[in-house]
């Protein structure tokens, strides 16, 4: 019993070195499958493949799930390494982390997407599509679609872009 729970911790550490090793590389990574991913949900076309497609939506989910977990990994790595400096590049991204982890939780934006499909339903079913409102209706979709995923964009790639400059390895 005492071998395999010493095992199971020298695993646990060993994966946790690893993950230590490469997190910046895992959040460059998932930094750029976020921004390609952004691009594509940001407009009607998007909103839509996300709204009509489970494959889709679930792809988009575990990816930011992915993010989540790995933002969880880089504040623990960052508040460990830096806790007894005065880092400002730590402290901002510690920050971004945080907004992060509060504001754009994988919840909120389910629930927020989760908004926008009924709203892209309804002007499915409200609206000719070749009248002024439908087009209109469609353009003020976009902008809250826009808004929404850029703040999230912008909180993931400060994140990514602060990394840099901290000596993670």
């Amino acid at each position: 019993m005492k071998f395999v729970t010493s095992f199971t911790l020298t695993l646990i550490c060993f994966m946790s070195l690893a993950q230590d090793q490469d997190i910046v590389k895992i959040v460059d990574d998932l930094t750029k499958k976020w921004d390609k991913q952004a691009v594509d949900l940001s407009n009607y076309s998007g909103i839509k493949y996300y709204c009509t497609s489970e494959v889709y939506r679930d792809k988009t989910i575990g990816l930011l799930d992915k993010i989540h977990h790995y933002d969880t990994v880089l504040y623990r790595i960052v508040s460990e390494k830096y806790e007894d400096k005065n880092d400002k590049e730590a402290e901002a991204t510690l920050k971004e982390i945080l907004t992060v982890e509060t504001k754009y939780t994988t919840p909120n934006f389910k629930t927020f997407l989760k908004e926008e499909c009924d709203k892209f339903t309804e002007i499915g079913e409200s609206y000719d599509r070749s009248s002024s409102k439908f087009a209109k209706e469609i353009e003020k979709l976009e902008k809250e679609l826009d808004k929404y995923v850029s703040h999230i964009t912008e909180r993931i790639d400060l994140i990514d872009e602060h990394i840099h400059h901290l000596k993670l390895d």
